[in-house]
């Protein structure tokens, strides 16, 4: 009996399709419905409710309400215009200015295709209990095009409290794929309950506030973890962005009136400072106790949290003060003089590329060898943005405010970082020509230290001996080094040279106790300082200018580099040795810093451009690399990967230059869509 109920039901189901194949195929074309702003709780533009079916679907989004306080949005169209539904659905979110407890259901009733967005603040279910709602509820009722009770289920679903959960359909089938392949299937299920937990874990710890550390005392540590790498890009991020755009309003309304946001920004960075210093302790070979890791985590947290509640604090007020939409004609003609001055500059650069890259080797290079094709993809950017900004600002439609006020940001950020990308191209060479000028004086200057060590070693009663010929010995194979691969990569050679000059200086000064000993001490800072200024400049720029790609470790290494460096220039006249250890440290530091850059770019190169090289980037690469596009090229363990620095958001993907203000970390999105 069974064989012959499901052929039949096979033979039925085979005319179903037949027939709406037919039914699609001999349909009219449907007027196209684009993003509304929705005017009500129930909207049926596709005119599917009768009077009965609109006071079902009121009753219950009323019932939601009073018992929840949740908003149920539901609209009924004919076609969702071409759109994916949720991208349909969120775009309709944006121009109803829906909230955190704002839920949505769009139906397209022709294209039979629709989205239920639930944010995650409107609702005590979890993100499988709202798919579940979805799957098995509302999607149901569609496919019978009952869209009344659709509608009643999703607002039934979202009333219910989250204690309530049905059997797990994954569950069953995990069940009967283990009679099967039970263990294979047994070790899958447990490191995926593992990593969806994680992630439901760091979904709640994105709720809690980071400033509190009694609330991230019930955190988990390894969420903790997560959370804190999450928060110190983040918000690193907002302090780069909204330093970029103070520098632009202290240009046009002066220090007087920029004051409290310049106050801002500098009690942001001291601490975020303060949270990189302890992640670096975090990241270094030393092992920390449970106890110990939940501590460091913790102040790494609540510090980067209080950085980003300082630039949130003013974001407000110097919003009123740069008003974009007043001014934008004036900013747009000042930025298409910017994109002429930069583009001029275009050429010169590259041609200064070509000459270092005969003289020098690629490793001296790394940090700027891709800075003139960036900047010509930021220019191109930001002439789009200028051009649409002029059609915005000479025909105003109510509404298109915040997109004119986008493309002037966006052509600002875009113009400011091509600048600062062909500027550090103009640095990198000035400095690698400086290194190569001073390396045989450096050189002379060790080998001088070599021949003084060597006659007080021939003495025979010499003090500290043993650590005399050490040093002697170093000193000789870092001038070796630098003979050998000078010309490659001065600065580098120059980096070994002042660490081991140092270092035999120090002895000779303590042996001798001479003038010409604590001299030339003075001399190896001066180049140890120089060269640590150059490596933290340059690796900062850097990351910078590809702040949309850069991870937590490079940012990690950079802050503490920063840190050696303003150590060195504390002890630089009562302690030269010790300042000279932190100098050549910050070097170091910085030298790590651009190589995990680097690595975290390029991953990010072939993620965008996809394995062949052939990805839909197009020309937005630099602007997704600088931050301004946001493409989710990080890592994705996290919430997706980490979208909207600088005050955007934590969505998924898409628009965002960045202003001044903190990170703009918020809720997610539970929920999903699809055909039905």
């Amino acid at each position: 009996m069974r064989p012959a109920r499901l052929f039949s039901a096979a033979r039925l189901l085979s005319v179903v399709l037949t027939v709406l194949a037919a039914s699609l195929l001999l349909a009219p074309a449907t007027a196209a419905e684009p993003p509304v702003r929705l005017g009500g709780y129930l909207t049926d533009d596709a005119g599917v409710l009768n009077g009965a079916d609109r006071g079902r679907v009121t009753s219950a989004i009323d019932t939601l309400y009073n018992d929840r306080r949740t908003r149920l949005w539901v609209v009924y169209v004919e076609t969702f215009n071409g759109q994916s539904a949720q991208a349909w659905a969120n775009a309709t979110r944006q121009r109803s200015d829906l909230g955190d407890y704002d839920a949505l259901l769009a139906v397209a009733t022709v294209d039979r295709a629709y989205a239920f967005l639930v944010p995650d603040s409107a609702t005590d279910l979890s993100s499988s209990r709202v798919d579940s709602v979805r799957r098995n509820d509302i999607e149901p009722a569609l496919r019978q095009n009952d869209w009344a009770g659709a509608a009643v289920a999703a607002a039934t679903g979202l009333g219910q409290s989250s204690s309530g959960s049905g059997i797990s359909g994954f569950a069953v089938l995990a069940i009967l794929a283990a009679i099967a392949v039970a263990l294979v299937v047994l070790l899958l299920w447990r490191r995926r309950r593992k990593r969806k937990r994680r992630e439901a874990e760091f979904a709640a710890a994105r709720r809690v506030d980071p400033t509190d550390p009694h609330a991230l005392a019930a955190v988990s540590i390894d969420a903790l973890d997560d959370l804190s790498k999450a928060i110190v890009v983040e918000v690193d991020n907002a302090v780069r962005t909204s330093e970029h755009e103070l520098e632009l309003a202290v240009e046009e309304f002066g220090q007087d009136r920029t004051e409290p946001f310049t106050r801002a920004v500098t009690n942001a960075k001291t601490t975020l400072t303060q949270a990189f210093n302890v992640r670096q302790i975090l990241d270094d070979a030393i092992p920390e106790t449970p106890a110990q890791r939940r501590d460091l985590l913790t102040r790494v947290v609540v510090a980067a949290g209080k950085a980003d509640r300082e630039l949130e604090s003013q974001s407000e007020a110097f919003a009123r003060l740069r008003d974009l939409v007043i001014n934008a004609p004036s900013r747009l003609d000042a930025m298409t003089q910017q994109i002429v001055d930069i583009t001029a500059r275009l050429d010169g650069s590259a041609h200064k590329l070509e000459e270092l890259h005969r003289e020098f080797d690629v490793a001296a290079l790394t940090s700027v060898a891709g800075n003139v094709d960036a900047a010509k993809e930021l220019l191109a950017f930001a002439d789009e943005n200028v051009t649409r900004g002029r059609e915005l600002a000479n025909r105003p439609v109510v509404g298109q405010q915040s997109e004119l006020i986008d493309a002037v940001r966006a052509a600002e950020s875009a113009l400011l970082q091509a600048k600062s990308l062909l500027d550090a191209v103009d640095s990198a060479a000035s400095d690698i020509r400086r290194a190569v000028t001073r390396l045989p004086a450096a050189i002379e200057d060790i080998q001088n230290g070599i021949k003084q060590a060597g006659a007080l070693l021939q003495q025979g009663s010499t003090a500290q001996r043993a650590e005399l010929e050490k040093a002697r010995d170093a000193a000789a194979a870092a001038v070796e080094t630098a003979q050998r691969t000078g010309q490659v990569d001065p600065l580098g050679a120059v980096t070994e040279l002042t660490k081991a000059d140092a270092d035999l200086d120090r002895l000779l000064a303590a042996v001798e106790e001479e003038r010409e000993a604590a001299e030339r001490l003075n001399r190896a800072l001066d180049e140890a300082l120089f060269t640590a200024r150059s490596r933290v400049r340059s690796v900062s720029d850097f990351i910078d200018t590809r702040r949309g790609a850069v991870g937590p470790e490079a940012r990690t290494r950079l802050a503490e580099a920063v840190r050696q460096l303003g150590a060195a220039e504390s002890k630089r006249a009562t302690d030269p040795a010790e300042a000279i250890a932190h100098a050549n440290g910050a070097a170091m530091l910085a030298s790590q810093a651009q190589t995990l850059a680097h690595n975290d770019v390029q991953n990010a190169q072939t993620t965008f451009m996809g394995p062949y090289g052939g990805g839909g980037g197009g020309g937005n690469m630099g602007a997704v690399l600088g931050g301004i596009l946001i493409g989710n090229i990080l890592s994705g363990g996290m919430r997706g990967g980490f979208g909207g620095f600088g005050g955007g958001g934590f969505g998924g993907g898409g628009f965002n230059p960045g202003s001044f203000g903190g990170s703009g970390g918020g809720g997610g999105m539970f929920g999903g869509g699809g055909r039905f």
